[in-house]
This record gives structure tokens, C-alpha cells and sequence, in this order.
């Protein structure tokens, strides 16, 4: 059915009109083709190293559909397939070279599609829609604070087995922080009777915009305020369609010295890429590294409930789609808090425009459709693995555990040759008390060393899949 058939303003929203982040640009390869996924389609991307704007085309060779993310960036910037070496500008798409046929005439279906691409604070964007669509659009959304001077900012990755919409509401929902995270902090963006939601909504730019705001001081527990206390600063969080969300606490003025912002890409039909930069005004920059330990930590806390209740929501929304109806959401939850304004309005935005996103109701009914319900959870293992959804596309993460790992050897050895040299000082001393002497600083080296090798082993190992039902159970003490 068309758009106007199921109701609801927001099934107007275009999905393919819009930009899309699709990775940190430091996080890219220079002049090596990089496959990124959008609305279960994959694309191409190379960052170059002549500082222009990225190329992107569509992640097939139109002669056998093999990938050219596995091929190469030529010497003239083009794009070479690897299976048998036909060449394509990044910028057209037009296919420029096939080397079987020595000169002659390529032909037209031999062109693969090529979209738009730039960099914006920092991250790379891609525009499905085209380059009409791309002009249409305008720039990419940007996030205030990283274009002032004298804030820091640093980027996070991670891939995550989970549905677009359901990180994105999981982000939005300040009632869970205290309970998944134990994190105090969330009750400033929870709200009370006391202490109301307010939540607006605004379209302008062909999107949409979701605005939630409620005084920044606690609401439960034994520190929460009363009805009386002042609250100098609001708790905003601001959602703007199709991706990019901000959490601050501001003042009158709307000004902060703080800011979180995400951008999640809408990978596909359960899955998801979460983008993330905490942007301060702080005297100095806080190693990406330290970031990512305690993000992935944090993420890890509730990633799995995620996948638990994703199975349910998908079979809502197939079936929802089957019935030609747009309630799957409103259906399926049971909203009761008074933080949940802004995920009720979100709720509703989501179920009227969900159905138009490219391939999604395709793929939900290649899933099984309502069956998708009695589907297995993922294991733990699965959900929460660190290397392939961090490590594995994070270069700084990556280094470190190489660091890590060279620690680890040169502690072990030289702690070995520490105690042999350890032993052989004790064995030519004449007494035990010159033994002790002669070889203390041996054993001290070999402790010292063995420390290092230890703590090493113990970072790298936070970069893998390290949170299991241990850590969930201690966690919710």
C-alpha cells in the first residue's frame, strides 16, 4: 500500500532523501576500498589520501557481482574489481577499463551506481538517494559544540547485532540507566509528576525532530529533590530523523560544557552501527583507548536485554505490516512512566514510517515474518562480541592490543631471564643472607616484569568478548 493508505504524518518521511554516517573517517583505510552496509545494501567506500571527498558505489561488480570492496583503488584513482580487473571511476561509476577487451567499446550496462560522499565533523557520510537528492538535502547535520573552540572530542565505534530502532529508543530511555547501568547520572534525565517530560516536535528540511526536556536533578532514590529545590540547568536529549541523537545538560541560554552525541546507521533489519562522541570543554583530550574500555563495558550491560526483546518487536512489526496497520510498537509496549513522552511520540514515528525503509519489510518477511517470535536468542557470545563489532574496525583498539600483546611477551621474557640470573647470583653467593642480597634486585626486575605481562593480558582481554553471566550478576548487585 502506499504511504497515504496506512496514515500517520510521519509516513512521509523519505528515508532515501537523507544522509547517512557511516564511519569515523580516522577510522578508514587510506585508498583502500572499505565496505559499509545501509538498509541491508552494501556499498564501497575509499578514503583518499589526496584529501578529497570519499568515492562511494554500490558494493557490486556488474559483471559476476563480486564485491569490489576486495579489490583496489588504481594509480588514476579508480576502482578495481578483483575477480577480473574491469576498472570504474569512483565519482561515476562508469566503467573505464576491462582488460579482456583490449581497447574496444565497454557498453553501457557495464556502469555500477555511484552516490554522493563527504566528511562532517569528522565522520563520513553517504547519501543513498543520489546526487539530486544529496543537493536537495543540504549538508549533514552537525552537533554545536564540535565546531566550538575548547571543546575535545572523542569518537567511538561499535557494530551491534541489533535493530537501528531499538538502539536508538534504548539510548532515549533514561528510566533503564539505573538499573542496567546502576548509574546514578540517568536520574537526571528521568522525569516525575513533580518534575514533568516535555517533549516537541518539529519538522523542518524534510525531517523530523524530537526534543525532550525535564529539570537535571534527581527524581528517585534518597537524593531526589523536591518539588521546591531550584534546577539551574534541563536534561535535553534531541533525536533528529533519521540518525542523529545529543544528550546535554543546558543552561537558559541552551549552552553546555558537556555534550554526548550518537549517530546510529541503519546497518540493516537487526542490525546496527552506534557512533558516538563525547565532546567536553576540558582542558586536555582523554586517550581513545581509556574511552573505549569503559564504553564497551557500559554498552555491554544491556546490549543482550536488547536482543531479547528484538525477536518479539520484529514479529510486531511483520506483523503489523501483514495486518496493513502502523501500531507494532504501540501495540507491543506498555508505557507507564513519566519518561516516557518522548519515546511514546517516538514509538509513533517509527511505526508510521518504518514500513518505507528500503528492503525492510522485504527482509522481515524473509525472516519468517510473525514466526521471527519463536526464533533463538543469540548467545551472549554472539551479542556481545567485542573484537568483531570493536576491535576488528577500530585502529586505535587495535593497536593497543598489539601493544598489549608485546608487553605480555617481553614481561614473560624478561621475567624468565630475571630469575635465572635471579638464581645464578643466589648459587654463588656464600651464605643465604648474601644470597637474598646478590639476587633482590633480580626478583624485584623478574616481579616487575611479571606485573606488566599480567596487566597487559588483562587490557587486551577487555577487547574481546568479556561479559559473561559473572560479570551480568555482579553487575546487578
Amino acid at each position: 500500500p502506499a504511504a497515504s493508505e496506512v496514515g500517520g504524518q510521519h509516513a512521509a518521511f523519505d528515508w532515501l532523501a537523507q544522509w547517512y554516517p557511516v564511519a569515523w573517517e580516522r577510522d578508514l583505510p587510506i585508498d583502500a576500498p572499505t565496505k559499509v552496509t545501509l538498509f541491508d545494501t552494501d556499498y564501497v567506500v575509499v578514503r583518499r589520501s589526496t584529501g578529497e571527498a570519499p568515492l562511494c558505489l554500490e558494493d557490486r561488480c556488474p559483471h559476476r557481482l563480486a564485491a569490489l570492496s576486495e579489490g583496489r583503488l588504481t594509480a588514476d584513482g579508480d576502482i578495481q574489481c578483483a575477480y577480473h580487473g574491469w576498472v570504474f571511476d569512483g565519482r561515476t561509476g562508469n566503467c573505464t577499463h576491462v582488460p579482456q577487451l583490449q581497447g574496444s567499446a565497454v557498453g553501457g550496462r557495464a556502469c555500477v551506481s555511484a552516490f554522493p560522499a563527504t566528511v562532517s565533523q569528522g565522520l563520513v557520510w553517504i547519501h543513498p538517494g543520489g546526487a539530486a537528492a544529496a543537493e536537495a538535502a543540504g549538508p549533514p547535520p552537525r552537533q554545536p559544540e564540535m565546531d566550538k573552540p575548547g571543546f575535545k572530542v572523542t569518537p567511538a565505534v561499535r557494530d551491534f547485532p541489533i535493530d537501528w530502532p531499538i538502539l536508538m529508543e534504548n539510548i532515549m530511555d533514561p528510566d533503564h540507566g539505573l538499573f542496567a547501568h546502576q548509574a546514578s547520572a540517568f536520574d537526571l534525565y528521568s522525569a516525575s509528576r513533580e518534575r514533568p517530560q516535555e517533549v516537541r516536535e518539529t519538522v523542518a528540511g524534510g525531517t523530523f525532530a524530537f526534543t525532550a526536556a525535564v529539570d537535571a536533578v534527581p527524581k528517585l532514590g534518597r537524593q531526589a529533590a523536591t518539588a521546591t529545590d531550584a534546577a539551574p540547568l534541563r536534561a535535553t536529549t534531541t533525536y533528529t530523523a533519521p540518525s542523529h541523537i545529543h544528550m546535554a545538560r543546558r543552561d537558559a541560554k541552551g549552552e553546555t560544557r558537556f555534550a554526548t552525541a550518537f549517530w546510529i546507521t541503519p546497518v540493516g533489519v537487526g542490525r546496527s552501527r552506534f557512533l558516538s562522541a563525547a565532546v567536553g570543554r576540558t582542558p586536555f583530550s582523554i586517550p581513545r583507548w581509556l574511552i573505549h574500555l569503559n564504553l564497551l563495558k557500559f554498552l555491554d550491560q544491556d546490549t543482550y536485554l536488547l536482543a531479547t526483546q528484538q525477536k518479539h518487536l520484529l514479529a510486531a512489526e511483520a506483523c503489523a505490516y501483514e495486518a496493513g496497520n502502523a501500531t507494532a510498537r504501540r501495540s507491543a509496549y506498555v508505557f507507564r512512566s513519566p519518561s516516557e513522552g518522548l519515546l511514546l511520540r517516538l514509538s509513533r514515528f517509527f511505526d508510521e514510517s518504518l514500513r518505507w525503509v528500503p528492503n525492510r519489510a522485504r527482509v522481515l518477511e524473509a525472516m519468517g515474518g510473525a514466526a521471527i517470535a519463536f526464533a533463538a536468542t543469540p548467545s551472549r557470545e554472539f551479542v556481545l562480541d567485542r573484537y568483531s563489532q570493536h576491535t576488528a574496525i577500530c585502529p586505535d583498539s587495535r593497536g593497543l592490543v598489539r601493544n598489549c600483546q608485546a608487553i605480555s611477551a617481553a614481561g614473560a621474557i624478561g621475567g624468565a631471564v630475571a630469575l635465572c640470573l635471579a638464581t645464578a647470583r643466589a648459587l654463588q653467593a656464600g651464605s643465604f643472607r648474601a644470597a637474598v642480597g646478590a639476587s633482590m634486585l633480580h626478583i624485584l626486575a623478574a616481579a616487575a616484569a611479571a606485573t606488566a605481562a599480567l596487566a597487559a593480558r588483562s587490557i587486551a582481554a577487555e577487547f574481546r568478548f568479556a561479559h559473561g553471566t559473572k560479570r551480568r550478576d555482579r553487575d546487578l548487585r
